[in-house]
């Protein structure tokens, strides 16, 4: 049986930081330099997973296992693709100019 805790609504900015150090380990407080699965392990909270529509336009799956990089891209960083680090490391490889990082970053304009 799967049992769901709760859905939260993130804004992207600073509160993201409240939510990865309290809320993601149970309304606890999760301790400095603690990977965020150990720490909601230590907490007895499961992982949060990715849930809703338009989650293959992304790149994820329904339930795949959300990461502290993911949030951080996703709501840290204003809007970031979720994988944005792995997809600017790649495009690097292959050649590609740091400019396009502002490619994969949402646009300020609007």
């Amino acid at each position: 049986m799967v049992s769901m805790m709760d859905i939260a609504i993130i804004r992207a900015g600073p509160v993201y930081r409240y939510y990865l150090r309290q809320v993601v380990v149970g309304d606890g407080r999760r301790p400095a330099r603690t990977p965020l699965r150990e720490a909601q392990e230590q907490a007895g909270v499961p992982a949060g997973r990715w849930m809703g529509r338009g989650l293959a336009v992304l790149g994820l799956a329904p339930g795949e296992e959300v990461t502290e990089a993911q949030l951080r891209n996703l709501f840290g960083e204003r809007g970031r693709h979720p994988y944005a680090d792995r997809m600017e490391a790649d495009l690097l490889a292959k050649g590609a100019s740091r400019r396009l990082r502002s490619r994969l970053a949402p646009s300020d304009a609007g």
